[in-house]
Formats: structure tokens, sequence, C-alpha cells
């Protein structure tokens, strides 16, 4: 059984009988990248007929959606575009019976030219008409078709509600991978051009998530009351503050460079610049399987939602064996009441992502959990039966629960 840790080695021009370079790596191709003005990745020649006259070259080591369900490509020799005449294009071919590949096929010769694409991948199905877009579904497909990991690696409500949160916010993702990389990299790399995470639980399952900026995908797993924790430390960076974010995205294989930027501009919080000035990340984020602006400026929102504000980090003692089940990932409410938020509020019953869980060795059982500040908190609503005035002081709901448990 592979391990996410062990590297994924592409397949090799080498399986065919006339490769031009035995050692060329044949590409895995998600998503669309038809984006640009010049070939996005280089394809290997399989097959150089003895001298170049009628090569054929790999467009992707396995199936791609066809022309007839919405394939446009692009080849391009030595940087030129070529006119489609001078080719043919199989979407799958079992080239030498060695296994379904894409292939181009040159009807003239090209003396060991430089051939790179653009064009679509994998379709969600064999023979299907639907592009596969949806990062959580090239990961999965990844790691049990190109790999041999099983399905059941994968935690399946997260997966869900990640796949689900993703179409949700109108992203599409698209990459190549075209190096012999390790699994997890590769892996960690796809789900961070969309702010998403994936990580191994308490149970060993691949958990994958896509933050939102809500909490809706993850699970509220305790409330933890005064008398079962401490909290022993708190800390809060005004180099943490983000309010505005810059990206690069449409990465560029054959060139190996971002092809567009966004100075993040279009998404940036003035408020929260007239208060802390500028405040963007040391380098602009990378978004390698990104390759449209709409995804980009939605993911630039939040982010600067998120991070406009100073955000506590924040590490509690429990008490016995209450969190035992706390893993990773999970929610938890504690009344930090001696932090306070933005508006000078207590941090009362407030929402705190975990980031980590440690079961210490000593008598008393204790865990330690450190946890990231949420923007979010418990809430109470008032009944309409005027035992509260409306002028302002009290909200009809949303108002912050401040009773201690």
């Amino acid at each position: 059984m592979p391990e996410l840790s062990d590297i994924f080695y592409l397949g090799r021009a080498g399986r065919y009988s006339r490769p031009l370079n035995s050692n060329a790596r044949l590409p895995v191709v998600y998503g669309d990248l038809t984006d640009g003005s010049n070939g996005v990745w280089e394809l290997p020649c399989i097959d150089d007929d003895g001298g170049g006259m009628n090569p054929v070259y790999c467009f992707a080591a396995h199936e791609v959606l066809s022309a007839a369900n919405g394939n446009s490509i692009t080849i391009y020799e030595e940087g030129m575009e070529l006119n489609p005449a001078l080719y043919t294009f199989d979407e799958s071919n079992d080239y030498e019976s060695e296994g379904v590949i894409a292939t181009i096929t040159f009807t003239s010769p090209k003396a060991n030219a430089v051939i790179t694409a653009r064009g679509m991948g994998k379709p969600t199905a064999s023979g299907g008409a639907t592009l596969m877009e949806n990062i959580i579904d090239q990961v999965y497909d990844f790691l049990t078709v190109e790999n041999a990991f099983a399905s059941s690696l994968f935690e399946s409500t997260y997966k869900a509600k990640a796949s689900q949160i993703f179409t949700a916010q109108g992203y599409s993702a698209a990459g190549v991978i075209n190096e012999d990389t390790v699994i997890w990299d590769i892996i960690t790399e796809m789900m961070g051009a969309f702010l998403g995470s994936a990580y191994l639980d308490g149970s060993g399952e691949l958990v994958l998530e896509i933050d939102d900026g809500s909490l809706k995908q993850y699970s509220m797993a305790a409330i933890v009351s005064r008398g079962d924790a401490n909290l022993v430390d708190a800390k809060q960076r005004l180099a943490n503050i983000i309010n505005q974010c810059p990206a690069n995205y449409a990465y560029n294989y054959a060139a190996g460079e971002f092809k567009s930027h966004d100075g993040g501009s279009t998404t940036a919080d003035l408020v929260s610049q007239g208060v802390h000035g500028v405040r963007e990340p040391n380098t602009p984020c990378q978004h390698y399987w990104c390759r449209d602006q709409a995804s980009i400026r939605t993911i630039q929102g939040v982010v600067v939602e998120k991070f406009k504000n100073p955000l506590y980090e924040i590490e509690i003692q429990s008490f016995g064996q209450k969190l035992i089940h706390v893993d990773r990932g999970d929610v938890v409410v504690f009344s930090a009441e001696d932090l306070y938020g933005p508006a000078g509020e207590q941090l009362f019953n407030h929402y705190w992502r975990v980031l980590s869980v440690k079961h210490n060795d000593d008598k008393q059982g204790t865990i330690n959990v450190r946890a990231l500040q949420t923007n979010y908190f418990m809430t109470v609503a008032h009944l309409a039966d005027g035992t509260h005035i409306a002028d302002g002081r009290v909200l009809a709901g949303g108002e912050r629960d401040l009773t201690i448990y």
C-alpha cells in the first residue's frame, strides 16, 4: 500500500518503443487550462517515428475530455501556434497497448521540436461530457486512480462538505502534475490554492477542508466550561493582520512562472487600513491550481474578512478527560473573559478552531489545546414582549450570550 509520504513518480516515455527521450515524464492534467496566449505545459514525444517524420506526443497520461464534448485544444511548436490541420488529437488512445492516454499525432516532421499545449484535462467519468473541475474530485482521483489509495482513506463527511463549499464558492480548479513530487506536497498545493487544508485525523482518515470564512463545515466538538479548563497563553500579533491580499495565479508549467497577478485592491478593507495601515502578506499568495480572476477575488475576500482585525491564538489546559474526543479542525466554545474583541467586547462563549491537541502524561490527565479565534460566538435572542426596549442597546438577534457555562 502506498503512503502519503511516498514520491509520486509519473509515467515515463520509455514505456513506448520509440521515444525521443525515454525519461520524459507523462503529465497528469486536470481542469481547464485554455487561458493565456501560449502553451501551458510541455508534451513529451513518445514516438519520434525514426527521425521525427510523423511523431506522436503525449497530451496527457490518461484520457481527457473529448473535442466533441468541448475540449478546445491549441498546440504550439517552439512557441508558435500550429494550424489544427497539421495534427490529430485523440483524447483516449491505448497507444501501443500500454494504457489509455491522450495523444497528438503530427502529419509533418517536427525535428525534435518543443511542443506545448493549452486544453482541458480529465472528465468526471470515462467518456463523459463534464470536465472535472472540483478540487476535491481531483484530489480523490489523484489518490485513488493515479495512485492506489483506497477510498476509505477519506473522512467522508468532511470530503462531502468540502466539495459542496467549493461548488458554492464558484471555484474551478486546474493544474498539471509534471514533476515527481511527494504525494502529500501535491495534495497540500492543490488544496492550498483555495484556502483548503488536508490532514489526518485521530482515526488516520484524510480530512479535506475548504475555508469559506464560515464554521458550517466544522463540527462543534465541545463547550469548555470555566471549571474544566484554564487559559494558559494568548498571543495576538499585528503582523498577522491582512487587509489586502495580492495573489499570483494562472501558473504556466512550460515557462515555470505565474502569468497573472491581482494586487487585491478590489477586495481590500479600507476601514482596517485606516486603523492599521495597509497590511499584506510578506509575499503574494501563490495559487498554482487556480486560473481565473473570479475565483481569486472570492478567495481574497475570504482572507481579508477573516484577518482584517487582530486574532488571538490561545492555549487552554483542560482537566480530566472531557476534551479527549476533540481533534484538530474541530471547533470548541470557550469563554476567554480576559481577552477582548475589536469592539472592546469580552470574548465570552467564543468559537475557537482547534489547531493542535496534546495529551499530557501527568497524574491529572490534562489536555492542552491550541486554538485560533474565529469571528463567531454563541448568541442569544430576545423575545419581542416589551422586556427590552428597541433603542439600540440590545439586539433582537445575534447578541453575544454572556452566560458563563
